[in-house]
């Protein structure tokens, strides 16, 4: 019988891989609309910093959601994060209303952050498939217990 240590973490990684997934799939999908936003905004290189953000957002969900090197995926993820929401996000400027939405924004992106750097600290599960040839570990126990929930 599995516990809830092995069966979270793969789920969890799934629905926040979803997010990311879906964002730059959304992205994708109104590529010049989002290009233009970001050249008004004053962004140099729209379109190729939209590429590459596409590319983060897809591969590194992905990569979560499929438990394919989630602690490299989550990392890549935060390091995203971190300037984006500052740029996009800026709810100290600006009238009200568009600083209302801009710090839930602004917060919803910490929250996503705070998520990534727990995948990046929790070693990895067994959710991912084998390679073939790799060998079998059996995971250190820690020097004290926890309870477990």
């Amino acid at each position: 019988m599995q516990t809830l240590d092995s069966v979270l973490p793969p789920v969890g990684r799934a629905l926040v891989g979803t997010l990311f997934v879906t964002a730059g799939l959304v992205k994708a999908t109104n590529f010049v609309a989002t290009a233009g936003e970001m050249t008004a905004s004053g962004l140099p290189f729209a379109s190729l910093l939209l590429a590459s953000a596409i590319a983060t957002e897809v591969i590194g969900g992905a990569a979560l959601m499929f438990g394919l090197r989630p602690r490299l995926a989550a990392l890549a993820l935060a390091v995203f994060l971190i300037p984006v929401t500052v740029l996009f996000h800026p709810f100290w400027i600006g009238d009200p209303a568009s600083s209302e939405a801009n710090l839930w924004h602004f917060l919803k992106n910490v929250a996503v952050l705070g998520a990534m750097l727990l995948i990046v600290a929790r070693p990895a599960t067994a959710s991912a498939p084998r390679r073939a040839g790799a060998r079998a570990t059996t995971p250190a126990k820690p020097a004290h217990s926890s309870p477990r929930f």
